[in-house]
C-alpha cells in the first residue's frame, strides 16, 4: 500500500497516496474501536435478557455480586428480596465492612427489612481486589457449593463482557449454569464514556493475559497477592 506504485510516480503523489492510506487505516481502526465500545453495554443488555428468561419462573440458586462501582450491591439486594431462597455471595468487600454495614449503606429501609426478616444466606469475600480475583473467589465459592446449579452474576453493565470472558476460562462445564445481570449505565457524560474506553482496553488486555499466562499463572498471581496482604 505504501510502497512505490508506479515507476514514474512523483514524490508529492507518493506522499499523498501514503497519507490517504494511513488515513483510511486510521478511520477503519477508529470505526472498529467505536463499534466495540458501543457493543459493550449492548452485550450486557443481551445477557440481562437471557437471565430474565431463565429466572422468569424459577429463582437462581446463588447470586454473586462484584463490588467496585455504585449501585451493584443495592441492585443485588433488590434481586435477593425477590429470590430469598438464593444464596448471596458478595465479592470484593472492604475489610472494614460487615454484611450489616453494607446493608445499612446500600439498601433502602424496606429492602433491608426484608433481607433481615427472610434470614437470607450470605457469604462475604474480603480477599478480592480486582476482577480476576473476583472471578477466582467466585469459582472457589461455587466449588465449595456444588449443589448450586444456576448462578446469577451481577455487576455494572460495562463490566459484564470482561467477567464472562474471564470466568469462561475457569468454568468450562455445563454446571453450574451462569447468567449475568447488570446495573445499566447512562453514558450521557464524558466520565461514563471514559469507563467504556477503559473497559475496552481491559477486555483486550484480559484476553491477552489469559492466552499468554494461562489460568494457572493467574491463580498463582492471585495467591501471591493474598499472601502479601
Amino acid at each position: 500500500m505504501f510502497g512505490r506504485k508506479y515507476t514514474f510516480e512523483s514524490k508529492t503523489t507518493r506522499l499523498k497516496r501514503i497519507f490517504i492510506g494511513v488515513s483510511s487505516v486510521s478511520l477503519i481502526s477508529l470505526a472498529l474501536i467505536i463499534s466495540f465500545i458501543v457493543y459493550i453495554p449492548i452485550y450486557a443488555k443481551m445477557q440481562k435478557g437471557r437471565a430474565a428468561g431463565a429466572f422468569f419462573q424459577k429463582s437462581p440458586d446463588a447470586i454473586a455480586v462484584f463490588t467496585g462501582d455504585r449501585g451493584r450491591i443495592s441492585y443485588a439486594l433488590d434481586i435477593m428480596t425477590k429470590n430469598p431462597s438464593a444464596k448471596l455471595f458478595i465479592s470484593g468487600v472492604h475489610a472494614a465492612n460487615s454484611f450489616q454495614t453494607l446493608l445499612n449503606a446500600q439498601a433502602n429501609p424496606a429492602t433491608a427489612g426484608e433481607v433481615v426478616n427472610q434470614g437470607m444466606q450470605v457469604e462475604l469475600d474480603y480477599a478480592s481486589k480486582n476482577t480476576f480475583q473476583n472471578v477466582i473467589e467466585t469459582v472457589r465459592f461455587l466449588a465449595k457449593n456444588p449443589q448450586l446449579d444456576k448462578v446469577l452474576i451481577i455487576s455494572s453493565d460495562y463490566h459484564i463482557m470482561r467477567i464472562k470472558l474471564i470466568i469462561s476460562h475457569f468454568i468450562k462445564t455445563k454446571k453450574p449454569e451462569l447468567y449475568f445481570d447488570s446495573v445499566p449505565g447512562t453514558y450521557g457524560e464524558w466520565s461514563d464514556v471514559r469507563k467504556l474506553l477503559k473497559e475496552a482496553v481491559k477486555i483486550v488486555r484480559s484476553a491477552i493475559q489469559l492466552k499468554v499466562l494461562g489460568e494457572e499463572s493467574v491463580i498463582e498471581e492471585h495467591d501471591e497477592v493474598q499472601a502479601s496482604n
